[in-house]
């Protein structure tokens, strides 16, 4: 899983590289300007005497190469008891008289040379290979620490990677939980601020789901109580004799029959209760249900891309959303909107049903709570436009029933679609 570079986990990834890659240079510009210079300057010194040491005892060439081959040391002399070499590579010394060179050379064979001289007018070149491997040390002292420090920050990812685990989840929850599943509950096996926070989480996701499930038992409890006293105004509605006033009444119970019967039916339909699916003909089924707007303007026109399209679905609860979707489509639609199209497709592992308008639109910010129960785009509620705010939560009840998603999405130029999708039968 690749972490968003303004994840907690990605910015503490970057501490952990960047503190590592600043020790690394810190420990490599210690040695490389503070020790080694100092090292240096005392095995200069102690190689300076060692050598003249082995000068004074005079050397000759047999001597010098058992000396070479002990030490690895390489020794020519030039002088009265004539020129000779220990090895064939070393320059003359006069060459490296010309060069100035002292200590370390690393254009001269990246040895370390000495000139002793004779007091008979002769003189002894050392050369020294043992200081090359100082820089060797160095080098691999610095790849030993950065491997070290590589294996520590890939530890540390790791250790990092399970402490923050809990947080992801939690993350994750809270994505779920705005997703509108109330039944989220998060793992929590730690003990630590993590664990306190989603102890905390899950807590909190018990209080709302018994929030939500006290607001749904006071609707279902009322709209239970109300029918008695609306049964009653009906039996009293037939004793007035003004006509006018008992047609607007009878219209005023009507309306608040209409509205219980639909907050009865949203809790008839909680957890699936209800719904009896067979095999059915989707595009038979949308066909049906869009003849019965063919005379309302803007009218609704079916454009399947098959005559036969199967599902195992509830065909009467499938009819009420469509009927409400074409409803909401043709109520809000504008003098000049084209017609309401319909149309049922397979889409993969789904069938899909998508109901799209030519209206106004709806607010983006209100996309979210379309299918919540009682809301309306339309804050005024006005009888105009009629409904409740049920329609929209009684067809998610029932597509979801159906194991099924249904969603909202503005269109490019002007109106909205929504989309409802069924599994596919197997």
């Amino acid at each position: 899983m690749i972490d968003h570079p303004s994840s907690v986990f990605a910015k503490l990834v970057v501490v952990m590289v960047t503190m590592a890659a600043s020790l690394l240079l810190l420990v490599g510009g210690f040695f490389w300007f503070i020790v080694t210079p100092n090292v240096s300057t005392s095995i200069d010194r102690v190689l300076e005497e060692y050598a003249r040491t082995i000068a004074t005892t005079s050397p000759d060439v047999e001597t010098a190469r058992r000396l070479g081959a002990r030490l690895d040391l390489q020794i020519r002399y030039e002088g009265p008891r004539g020129p000779w070499s220990t090895t064939g590579d070393l320059p003359r010394i006069q060459d490296v008289r010309d060069q100035g060179v002292r200590g370390w050379a690393p254009f001269l064979h990246g040895r370390h040379y000495y000139i002793v001289a004779e007091p008979d007018g002769g003189a002894y070149l050392f050369a020294w290979n043992n200081p090359r491997a100082m820089p060797r040390a160095h080098l691999t002292l610095l790849i030993l620490l950065l491997l070290v420090m590589t294996l520590v920050v890939l530890t540390a990812h790791a250790v990092l990677n399970r402490l923050l685990r809990p947080l992801r989840g939690l993350s994750e929850g809270v994505a779920r939980l705005s997703a509108g599943e109330l039944d989220v509950v998060l793992p929590n096996p730690t003990r630590d601020e993590f664990g306190r926070l989603t102890a905390a989480f899950n807590q909190m996701v018990g209080r709302v789901r018994e929030m939500i499930a006290a607001r749904d038992h006071l609707l279902l409890d009322v709209s239970h109580e109300l029918r008695s006293p609306l049964t009653r105004m009906k039996v009293a509605l037939e004793l007035i004799d003004d006509i006018d006033m008992k047609a607007r009444m009878i219209g005023d119970v009507a309306e608040m029959e209409i509205m219980i019967g639909e907050l009865l039916e949203l809790e008839r339909l909680r957890n699936g209760h209800g719904i009896r699916t067979v095999r059915q003909n989707v595009v038979q089924i949308v066909d049906e249900v869009a003849q019965n707007f063919e005379d309302r303007p803007p009218s609704v026109r079916v454009s399947s891309t098959a005559s036969e399209i199967p599902a195992e679905i509830d065909a009467d609860t499938i009819r009420t959303v469509i009927r409400n979707l074409l409803e909401n489509a043709i109520k809000f639609s504008l003098p000049d909107s084209r017609a309401v199209e319909v149309s049922a497709a397979q889409n993969g592992e789904y069938v899909v049903i998508r109901v799209t308008d030519d209206g106004p639109g709806i607010p983006e910010s209100d996309i979210p709570s379309v299918f919540e129960p009682f809301f309306r785009v339309d804050r005024s509620r006005s009888k105009k436009t009629g409904g409740y705010g049920l329609g929209l939560s009684i067809s998610k009840r029932i597509v979801e029933a159906h194991g099924g998603t249904i969603a909202v999405e503005n269109n490019a130029n002007r109106g909205t679609s929504f989309l409802v999708r069924f599994p596919k039968p197997r």
